[in-house]
This record gives structure tokens, sequence and C-alpha cells, in this order.
């Protein structure tokens, strides 16, 4: 059963999946080396401070942990000391551009999808269990990049998704007053709905990182 689902987890990322336009401009991407340094001093790569780490602390759920068996509750019950030894060794990790090997390893935990046959692997959603340390150090790095990213306006208004105090709900409001304006006038109103199969899988991080150095 678990090679079964560790291959059908695979095959979602095959190239086969892809069309050879795009395999041929994706593989032309990845051989493109990107180099993120800067002599520049900029408020988003400063080391990381203790006031984040505890922020980040402070703010997390104890969730299932990954490999390493380390827990939240454990990251949070830790002495000042200790937190700035984990404190150096994200500076470590952020200035020197090494992110752990054991933090790319993480436990899969299938969950079938309601309504769905049981007997399809792909009919199953994988949820990674990673290193909460790992999570932790990501959450400090997310709480900068999301800042610069609302506070330069890098962002689409027309956003709902993962941004604080906005929902769908955002979109359907807008959508809805359309509508009315629409019949109000008169007018034709067109609506396009996209629903793209395996979008996370899919998506290559390379290309992530290559609009990411372009703002």
């Amino acid at each position: 059963m678990v090679d079964v689902l560790a291959e059908a987890f695979a095959s979602i990322c095959s190239a086969s999946n892809y069309t050879e336009p795009f395999l041929t401009h994706k593989n032309r991407t990845e051989r493109i080396k990107l180099l993120f340094q800067t002599t520049k001093h900029i408020s988003y790569n400063t080391d990381i401070t203790i006031f984040e780490l505890h922020t980040a602390l402070s703010v997390i759920k104890n969730t299932s942990p990954g490999p390493d068996e380390v827990t939240y509750s454990m990251l949070q019950h830790l002495s000042e000391h200790s937190l700035l030894n984990i404190l150096y060794m994200f500076n470590r990790i952020w200035k020197e551009h090494v992110f752990p090997d054991c933090w790319k390893h993480a436990f899969i935990i299938p969950i079938p999808k309601p309504g769905k046959d049981p007997q399809d692997p792909l009919n199953y959603r994988p949820i990674a269990l990673t290193s909460c340390m790992c999570k932790l150090f990501e959450r400090i790095v997310n709480v900068r990049l999301v800042h610069i990213l609302e506070k330069n306006e890098y962002i689409s208004p027309f956003q709902s998704g993962f941004r604080k105090s906005r929902s769908t709900i955002d979109n359907l409001i807008s959508l809805e007053t359309d509508i009315r304006v629409a019949f109000l006038k008169r007018n034709h109103l067109v609506s396009i709905f996209f629903d793209i199969y395996k979008a996370y899988d899919r998506t290559s991080y390379l290309e992530v990182w290559h609009h990411e150095k372009s703002i």
C-alpha cells in the first residue's frame, strides 16, 4: 500500500504531465543560476532577532512533529539560554544559505478526500509533517516577506487568499456587486473561474524564485 501511494504521489510531479514546449522552457530556466547576494543593506536581510523568535513561538499551535520528533510545545517551554542557541543556529542558516538536510525530510500522511473512491491512490491528499524547528524558521521568514509584499503593494488588491484579514468572501461580495451593477445598467458581465488541477504540486519552484528575484 505504501509503495502504491508513493508511486501515485510521485506521478503527479512527473515530467510526463508537461507539454514539450513547457519542458523546454522549464529546462532552460533551471539552467540559469540565481544569485540573490547583494551589497545593499535591506531590512529583510538583517539578522533574525530574539523578538521575532518569541513572536513566532507565541502564535504557533501545537501540531504533530516531523521526523525529528521535536514538538512546538517543547520549543515553547525552552529556557531563554536555549532559545538564544536556536537563534544563533537560525542566523547561521540565514547568512550562510545552508539548509539542514534533516529539515528536508517529512512524514507523509495520506488523508482520503471526502466523497472519493478510497481504492484510487490519487484520491488521497498527502499531508507532509515536517520539522517544527523548520516550520518555526519558515514562519519568521514568511512574516518578513509578507510585510515587504504588502508594504510595497506587490500583491494584487484583488487577491484575497493567504492574506491577513481577507477571505474569499471579499471576492464573492465584489462579484455580487458587479452583477448587481450590470443588471442596473443592463450590461453584460463575464466571469471566468479557474480550477487548476494539481497547481500547487506542479508549480516549478525555480520559476517562483525567478519571479521573486524580479520583484
